[in-house]
């Protein structure tokens, strides 16, 4: 009795030891396979694959050169599937403050930028992208034929109120008092106008003051005694683009007259970064500055670099 008590005592030690060989082998075996799936995945000896990730450039500024901006984003967006690019406008003082702060990968201006402005970040890098004209605008139903400098600056400094002062202007039925329409601080053409054409004369405290380019159009296209100033890039037929009187000689607001410089009040347009740019910011430039990236200015309506 006892000896077939240790013989079961000893079947079933064995078949415990067998049970737990078996689970370790298996355990092993799996480890083995899945190490091997691994290795297979990523050869010994490479690189592992790339992985497709998205980069994200952002530009901020100017709602003139936003348009150029945003066409170039569209285009550029169509070879780097992968690059995720956001354009706000603001003005050009918000894009230049943006880079000064480290804010945006670039900043668009259609101002110069000032000298304090260069102060505050020494490693401002300033690309000019285009050439600009800025057009004088009235409602088309100002019967005004063309105007001088002296005339639009006595209009915004408040000394001319009325378009009965003006030859040739006038709305019919209406009162003749003129609503002038500008751009806020913030704007580079504001900037521009200010130190071109109002030069040592403050603006009337009158000057209904907006945002960007397609307000100042829309408030000037809907308001019979406006006048307003815009980029010739936003011109359309909803307003009437005066002629500037030069001694004598017309010369409308176009790409011709901004190209060849005998529109008075023209000006370039910039792009900014923090020190020379990098990587998506270098590419997006580089195509911007490029030939079929020139194309895109014109087609926006402005002037390209070496046209």
């Amino acid at each position: 009795m006892k000896s077939q008590r240790s013989s079961y005592v000893f079947l079933t030690a064995c078949l415990a030891a067998l049970l737990i060989v078996t689970i370790l082998v298996a355990g092993c075996t799996s480890n083995s396979a899945t190490t091997s799936t691994a290795t297979a995945t990523t050869p010994a000896g490479s690189a592992p694959a790339a992985t497709t990730q998205s980069e994200t450039l952002t530009l901020t500024g100017s709602t003139t050169v936003l348009p150029i901006a945003q066409a170039v984003a569209d285009n550029f967006s169509a070879t780097h599937p992968n690059a995720n690019i956001q354009v706000s406008g603001g003005g050009s003082g918000v894009g230049i403050q943006a880079i000064i702060n480290n804010k945006v990968d670039i900043g668009m201006s259609s101002a110069v930028v000032s000298p304090a402005q260069l102060a505050q970040d020494s490693n401002m890098n300033i690309i000019t992208i285009a050439h600009d004209g800025i057009a004088i605008i009235v409602n088309p139903k100002n019967s005004i034929p063309s105007i001088t400098l002296d005339q639009v600056k006595a209009i915004y400094n408040g000394s001319i109120t009325s378009w009965s002062s003006v030859a040739g202007a006038g709305v019919a039925n209406s009162n003749n008092q003129i609503v002038l329409v500008g751009r806020d601080s913030s704007s580079g053409t504001r900037t521009y106008f200010d130190q071109f054409v109002m030069k040592s004369t403050n603006d009337s405290m009158s000057m209904h003051e907006d945002n960007s380019n397609g307000a100042v159009l829309q408030e000037v296209a809907q308001t019979p005694n406006a006048i307003g100033y815009i980029s010739i890039g936003y011109l359309d037929n909803t307003v009437k683009a005066l002629p500037i009187n030069v001694n004598g000689t017309l010369i409308a607001p176009s790409v011709a007259t901004v190209k060849d410089k005998t529109y008075p009040i023209h000006r370039d347009l910039y792009m900014i970064t923090n020190g020379q740019p990098t990587g998506l910011a270098a590419d997006y430039i580089n195509f911007l500055l490029s030939p079929a990236g020139q194309q895109i200015v014109v087609a926006q309506g402005y002037v390209a670099l070496n046209s």
